[in-house]
């Protein structure tokens, strides 16, 4: 054993040292060298040595590679490395984070074995030295208690008359009880167990088993669900878990509503190196049907298939493939049936995959998409969009021949198909080319960017203007080919940005620190020419809207920073730093933005058609909300303020208002707050929306529709912290005049073990109108049993 510098010099003793010297040594030791050149720390109140015996008395330690022993009493044979510790034994570390603590036991820390007496004990769990607390460092810890424990090796123990949990110890939450318990490869096994919970014995079990360590996931059947629902009846269900391999784990199963049928559902899981993975979800539901209510009319089937394929594929740092792919067949199945009330609400299903070659600044990809947007509850009514594929490549600005001027470009190779009910384009190529400089120049704070560029699309079919076929508005489309160019101008100037400082004693009590108020203008000319023919592109995606235009876009941003130079402990709500201290430095508390753009061509170049709702490049770039409903010069004023008053709070609110029409036509506000463990959510979302295009006649004024909803969450409490918990949520639609849906949720959190019951209720139209009661309990290390997932909870 080679020698290592102790906490104290170096005493030479020898066997035959007196024993009254031997008392007097100071507490730390160096112990002479071994041939195994294992270092060996002891330290002890008093210490004695005979021949290869060390012994230690009051407050004993030794410390031996990664292993620590405390007791009253330590024996430590240093020439075959055993340790015998009598009266409150610790120890601790190792490979496996023990932490073992018994009133006597033997050891041997080279071999990792044992023999220990009244033992309380865990594998998984660190003893932090700062605050003497403990903290689970894997997520199936496991704690045991026995009469005698045998440690046979790593990670390897037999345990009598014990018991075995993932809670904290002496008075754990649940707990298996067994006369013996055996823990090898990653697992722990035990026969004729009692299961008990807050110390009331419930279950008789004749086998089972419980993970020891993160790598130790085990196939078997999961705790089955029972709930009930208005619309499902009775819910009956259970599912099989099976470990593939380390990377991937495969769950499959099916519930049973007794007033529907059944309803399979499968997840695949997979985690590769780095950022590759996979998963795989499918559910469905064979469906006996809704009662219409009605005679003679038969069940209304709601069923349906819904497939989710996620994937990341990295094989090189340069080349990646993606694959976003979702399979819907029915929206009145997820109306009816999905959990979450943003899936169920949402008509769109978007899938894409792509392979991308990224190197400085340059991209290549080979592009493959499908959009689907359901415009009602019936069947066919939806509008499908293909990229069947697209060849991509794009480079953003890179310096040309070492000077200011930059250069970029995009171009795209596509196979497009555009269906909806009467129209059909299917198989229409496009190829588009998109280069761009640009020359950025400075000067006394000033900054402005100047952008040429052109733009050549080609396509293989174009539409004629809209006319009516079988009584129905719809487009007709041309085999003939189209080409469409452009030429663009773009110059984006920023004036200096003008700001001041206020400093006061009330300014630093009241904010925290000194104010700082900027004001940053901005202007933005663009002028795009060229673009003839736009009423006879066929509008598939962002290429084809683009149109003429010459107009200016001006805005003011207002900010106000609050500079902190005081520091403090991170809370909890606060982003946590390497030292721990928040605070210091300038934050954004206040920014708002106003903007607005004047149109000097009021029709785009003859784009725009009168009556109808109109989308161009222009305006989709200024505002999500459609405001284009015939010739115009100006757009609507933008308003964008966020409040952020403290780290636990956000205010958000979005406004844009048409000082044409003089009415608003949106406004999201949103508000977040969190104080301690009370979090408050709110928000109004309102949206005048301009009905889809009216093609004929050229004089109806477009048709508007209505949207004023409201949310709200509340809740108290934290479902990481044990105690209680309480929350609500809901949705309010003020055109309709009722609650969308609501969810009401109690919970109490044990040490180790929860239980959340709620009230759930949705009303989405004809589709839909459910009311469930959903609980869940939650056993650390083992399961979670119930209907009621987390991504559905208030909190």
């Amino acid at each position: 054993m080679s020698k290592l510098a102790a906490t104290a010099p170096p005493v030479e003793a020898s066997p035959a040292t007196d024993s009254a010297l031997q008392d007097s040594i100071p507490v730390a030791q160096v112990v002479p060298p071994m041939d195994e050149g294992v270092p060996v720390r002891i330290f002890a109140k008093q210490q004695g040595k005979r021949g290869d015996v060390w012994t230690l008395s009051g407050e004993a330690e030794i410390d031996y590679r990664n292993y620590i022993v405390r007791a009253d009493k330590i024996t430590y044979n240093e020439a075959i490395g055993t340790v015998e510790a009598v009266g409150h034994l610790h120890l601790e570390g190792g490979p496996d984070e023990e932490q073992i603590d018994a009133t006597r036991g033997t050891m041997n820390l080279d071999a990792q074995t044992g023999h220990f007496y009244d033992v309380s004990g865990s594998i998984g769990v660190r003893r932090v030295p700062a605050t003497n607390s403990k903290i689970y460092t894997t997520s199936n810890p496991f704690l045991m208690t026995g009469r005698e424990v045998f440690k046979d090796g790593p990670e390897r123990y037999r345990v009598l008359d014990g018991t075995m949990t993932s809670c904290h110890l002496p008075k754990p939450d649940w707990q298996l009880l067994s006369a013996k318990i055996n823990v090898a490869d990653g697992k722990a096994t035990a026969r004729s167990t009692w299961f008990t919970l807050l110390r009331i014995p419930l279950i008789f079990l004749p086998y089972v088993t419980h993970p020891v360590n993160t790598e130790s996931r085990q196939s078997g059947l999961l705790i089955p669900v029972i709930s009930n629902s208005t619309t499902k009846g009775v819910v009956l269900g259970d599912q099989i878990y099976w470990v593939i391999n380390r990377s991937a784990d495969l769950t499959i199963g099916t519930e049973y509503y007794s007033k529907r049928g059944f309803a399979p559902s499968a997840e695949l899981r997979y985690r590769g190196k780095g950022l590759d993975f996979a998963t795989a979800n499918f559910h469905a539901l064979f469906d006996r049907g809704l009662p219409s209510g009605l005679a003679n009319v038969p069940p209304i089937d709601q069923g349906g298939q819904d497939v989710i394929i996620n994937a990341r594929r990295d094989f090189t740092p340069q080349i990646r493939a993606v694959t976003n792919i979702e399979y819907l067949s029915s929206y009145v199945y997820r109306q009816a049936f999905e959990p979450s009330i943003v899936n169920a609400t949402n008509s769109e299903v978007k899938s894409e995959a792509f392979v991308q070659h990224e190197d400085h600044g340059v991209a290549e990809s080979v592009y493959l998409a499908r959009y689907q947007s359901f415009q009602s509850d019936t069947a066919g009514d939806e509008i499908r969009i293909l990229h069947l594929p697209s060849f991509q490549a794009s480079a953003i600005d890179h310096s040309l021949w070492s000077g200011r001027l930059l250069g970029s470009f995009a171009v795209s190779l596509d196979t497009l198909t555009r269906s909806e009910p009467l129209f059909h384009a299917r198989n229409l190529e496009r190829i588009d080319l998109h280069p761009r400089l640009a020359l950025p120049l400075g000067f006394g704070g000033w900054n402005i960017r100047t952008e040429i560029g052109g733009r050549e699309t080609f396509y293989s079919k174009s539409e004629l203007l809209p006319s009516t076929l079988n009584g129905e508005v719809s487009p007709t489309l041309q085999p003939g080919s189209l080409n469409r160019a452009d030429f663009e101008t773009d110059v984006d100037l920023r004036p200096p940005v003008v700001q001041r400082d206020f400093s006061a004693p009330w300014m630093e009590k009241l904010f925290g620190g000194d104010v700082r108020h900027t004001i940053e203008p901005d202007l933005h000319y663009r002028y795009v020419t060229g673009v003839g023919n736009f009423n006879s592109v066929l509008r598939v995606d962002n290429v084809d809207i683009v149109s003429n235009t010459n107009e200016i876009e001006y805005g003011l941003t207002q900010r106000f920073f609050v500079r902190n130079t005081a520091t403090h402990p991170c809370r909890d709500d606060e982003p946590q730093t390497p030292s721990g201290m928040c605070g210091g430095g300038a934050i954004d508390r206040v920014s708002w933005q106003l903007a607005q753009k004047y149109f000097f061509d009021s029709d785009f170049g003859g784009a725009v058609t009168e009556g109808a709702r109109n989308v161009l490049a222009t305006t989709l770039d200024f505002s999500g909300a459609a405001f284009l409903e015939g010739p115009r010069s100006s757009s609507p004023v933008i308003s964008r303020l966020r409040l952020a008053t403290t780290s636990s709070s956000d205010v958000q609110w979005d406004l844009d208002y048409d000082p044409k029409v003089g009415r608003i036509n949106s406004s999201n506000i949103f508000a977040d707050l969190h104080y301690g463990d009370l979090h408050v959510a709110a928000g109004q979302f309102k949206l005048v929306s301009l009905d889809a295009p009216v093609t004929s006649p050229q004089t109806v004024t477009a048709a508007v529709t209505r949207y004023n909803q409201a949310r709200l969450s509340l809740s108290y409490g934290n479902s990481k912290h044990a105690g209680f918990g309480a929350g609500v949520n809901g949705g309010y639609d003020f055109i309709h005049e009722q609650v969308q849906f609501g969810t009401i949720q109690a919970s109490y959190n044990w040490d180790c073990c929860g239980i959340s019951v709620g009230y759930r209720r949705y009303s989405l139209g004809p589709a839909r109108d459910e009311s469930q009661m959903v609980y869940s309990i939650t056993l650390a290390g083992v399961a979670t049993a119930g209907n009621f997932r987390q991504s559905e909870k208030v909190f």
